[in-house]
């Protein structure tokens, strides 16, 4: 009954896995990270609509640039009741007994107001310009942490399935014997709970490699992809950090920063704010000139005039504080990101300098001795020269370093790429 249970449970295990795999994923494509780089920057539905916002503060500045425009006013009298045309009253009368009159009118913005709002304008289109770098700078590096992630589950998965294969087939061998009466059934069930333990370990990174293909097609914007990544093996283990030094990365990151450069617009566009709340305080001008028929104590009467506010109780007071304090709100957020700045990169360099030294304090043809250690234990136990005890814990630990050894690459490669993040520029491009 338990060999009845264990069976059809594995059994179930492997064919819910195969369907969700083959409905989620059902196309495959073998991709470059150089590929995936310029899929991800064309694609990318968060990249094109904050392109769009660059775009949208762009057009500001063609706004910002436009004059007001003049005002024209033209009235007319509807019905004078007091002048009589053929006996009767006129209606609209456009004679010099009529009353028609017209006026133009100007703004004049004073203070430099006009050239401030340009400014303005053309500093918070840089502003956008540089979010969009900032979040292609955010989204680059999960989408090179997740192609390495896909990588190396896969190559974990490639793991486990050698270790079933063979667990599978050193069944079948044993199988045949136990029918035959030459081992017991307990060893048996040892041998087949140990690969079930394998298939529900296996499945549990499945589920992981499903859940990272989803969020690569989503910043590649794709469905249904089953993305294999291509990496030149060789080069992974020879990326040093000897040529990077700590003071360059942050003089570096100082420059290249994309949120840097948005804290300094900030405080750019807050001083020229300031400056242009002040200039608010300053009246603006309007001119106006026009005629009128009969309106005036004179017979068609010629004007100009001048309009002006007088600034007796409204000077602005208010804006100006608001913008005052904002200025100096930016400083302090300015200071406070290159603080956080120089944390990341410290702290990035010191993780990465860490995972490298411990990465090659393992001989680089370690995996090849794990695997042939490996594949002499299998045989050694076939053979009896081994109890099963030693077989089982061997293979228990030849998996977890194998894994391990996995993830201590990951960790490295992922650790570099954070020390891209957190210059803001590739000063390491692992293939």
């Amino acid at each position: 009954m338990l060999r009845i249970r264990f069976l059809y449970l594995t059994f179930f295990m492997l064919l819910s896995f195969r369907l969700f795999s083959q409905e989620s994923f059902k196309d495959t494509l073998k991709i470059s990270l150089q590929q995936a780089d310029s899929i991800f920057i064309a694609n990318n539905l968060s990249l094109l609509a904050e392109k769009c916002n660059v775009n949208a503060a762009k057009a500001q500045i063609i706004q910002a640039k436009l004059f007001t425009n003049p005002t024209v006013s033209i009235n007319q009298n509807v019905y004078n009741a007091e002048y009589k045309t053929n006996g009767g009253k006129e209606w609209f009368g456009m004679t010099d007994k009529g009353e028609t009159s017209a006026q133009l009118q100007k703004l004049f913005r004073l203070a430099g107001k006009r050239n401030k709002q340009i400014q303005i304008s053309s500093l918070t289109a840089d502003r956008e310009e540089q979010n969009y770098f900032d979040l292609l700078r955010t989204l680059k590096y999960s989408l090179r942490s997740g192609f390495y992630n896909i990588y190396i589950l896969d190559q974990i998965l490639k793991l486990y399935d050698k270790e079933i294969y063979s667990l599978n087939k050193l069944i079948d061998v044993f199988q045949t014997q136990y029918e035959k009466g030459y081992i017991s059934k307990k060893e048996l069930l040892r041998l087949k709970s140990a690969l079930f333990s394998l298939e529900n370990e296996k499945l549990g990174y499945s589920t992981q490699l499903i859940g990272n293909l989803g969020d690569f097609n989503v910043l590649m914007h794709t469905s249904n992809i089953n993305y294999v990544p291509l990496v030149n093996e060789a080069s992974l283990g020879k990326d040093s950090l000897d040529s990077l030094k700590l003071q360059v990365l942050i003089d570096t990151a100082l420059v290249y920063r994309q949120d840097l450069k948005m804290a300094r617009s900030d405080l750019k566009i807050n001083e020229y704010n300031l400056a242009y709340q002040k200039a608010v305080a300053i009246p603006d001008l309007t001119l106006s000139g026009g005629w009128d028929r009969n309106g005036s104590f004179i017979h068609n009467y010629n004007f100009i005039g001048v309009q002006i506010d007088l600034p007796f109780f409204n000077r602005n007071q208010g804006n100006i504080k608001s913008a005052a304090f904002n200025l100096d709100g930016s400083k302090y957020k300015l200071q406070s990101m290159e603080d956080q700045m120089r944390t990341d990169v410290i702290g990035a360099f010191a993780t990465a300098r860490q995972n490298n030294q411990l990465f090659h304090k393992f001989d680089q043809n370690f995996m090849k001795d794990l695997d042939e250690l490996n594949r002499e234990m299998l045989k050694n136990y076939e053979k009896k020269n081994i109890s099963l005890i030693e077989f089982l814990d061997y293979y228990d630990a030849y998996k977890e370093n194998c894994v391990q050894f996995n993830n201590l690459l990951y960790n490295r490669i992922n650790s570099f790429e954070n020390i891209n993040y957190s210059v803001g520029k590739d000063v390491i491009y692992t293939k």
